[in-house]
């Protein structure tokens, strides 16, 4: 697909989806700023403040995730009266799952700290 069907010949453009996940998880890669546009031939970026509401519902959503997990795998638990051999591969998959949203919306929350080039 060539780029001039978008209209815009001679850059790289930055799929909308992209950037919402960019802005998403801003404070896990505490990125001030997200890429728009490149052009191809002088390497010039264009880019756009970080949008914090996308930032803090992507917060919300992993803080969700991880009590989400943690009640199923404790609901999982007492439906098997408590034998951890019963629960079959869902309990450590459902830790694995609880930790990493966890700290990743812990990650996230966090301020975004100014970069050195600016």
């Amino acid at each position: 697909m060539s780029d001039s069907t978008n209209g815009n010949s001679g850059f790289i453009v930055v799929s909308p989806f992209m950037r919402v996940l960019n802005h998403s998880f801003a404070g896990i890669t505490e990125s001030r700023r997200i890429a728009v546009r490149i052009n191809k031939q002088t390497m010039d970026v264009d880019y756009e403040p970080t949008n914090l509401w996308f930032k803090r519902a992507a917060s919300t959503v992993l803080f969700g995730i991880t009590i989400a997990t943690f009640l199923y795998r404790r609901k999982r638990l007492q439906q098997v009266g408590g034998l951890v051999s019963l629960t079959g591969a869902s309990r450590p998959v459902m830790s694995g799952i609880a930790w990493t949203t966890g700290i990743a919306a812990v990650l996230n929350s966090r301020p975004i700290t100014p970069e050195a080039s600016e």
